[in-house]
């Protein structure tokens, strides 16, 4: 008999895998603190760019596409490749590894990230934790990006078709709605 999943297994493996689509959204929330923050010249262009461009268009489409691998390491491994774009031009690309800790909610994540178009400018690759909450239905990443520590909280809505995120730094927030995407549902859930 299978052991019951962790909340970690859950999340990525049972709710998360797949492919989904939503909206994200970038705004500076706090000009001041953006102004007296330490980022460099091409971290303070990254955000000026990301946040002009969802002021004078609007939100960003976001796509997702998780896979999973609970036979990986010692409590499984899942990956996840986020695009957002706008007008069908890439403004960021993430891919990122989970690898699950035995425990049932800590996660190590490996991530590979690109800024604009171009796809060898404004490259980083970083390492950092989350945690799973309960039953898998929400999730809290610890991410450094564009020179801050980011908080980035994501709750499960309970028909488990629906995400919503809020990722918040001392000076920023973005958020993201995505909706599993059906229409690419025939694909296998793990790969």
């Amino acid at each position: 008999m299978q052991p019951p999943l962790t909340d970690s297994q859950t999340y990525y493996f049972e709710i998360g895998a797949g492919q989904w689509r939503g909206s994200f959204s970038f705004r500076i929330t706090d000009s001041d603190r953006y102004k007296r923050s330490s980022l460099t010249r091409k971290q303070r262009l990254l955000v000026r760019g990301m946040a002009l461009t969802h002021r004078l268009t609007g939100n960003s489409r976001i796509d997702s596409d998780v896979w999973a691998r609970p036979e990986g390491g010692e409590a499984g491994v899942a990956g996840n490749t986020v695009r957002i774009s706008r007008f069908g031009i890439t403004l960021y690309l993430l891919k990122e590894t989970y690898t699950l800790d035995k425990n049932g909610s800590d996660v190590a994540v490996h991530a590979h990230e690109r800024f604009g178009p171009i796809p060898f400018l404004f490259n980083d690759e970083k390492r950092h934790s989350a945690v799973i909450h309960a039953d898998g239905m929400s999730s809290t990443y610890y991410i450094p990006l564009l020179g801050a520590d980011w908080k980035a909280t994501y709750a499960v809505r309970p028909d488990h078709a629906h995400i919503d995120g809020l990722l918040t730094c001392p000076w920023a927030q973005a958020t993201e709605t995505i909706d599993r995407d059906n229409r690419r549902a025939s694909r296998a859930r793990s790969l």
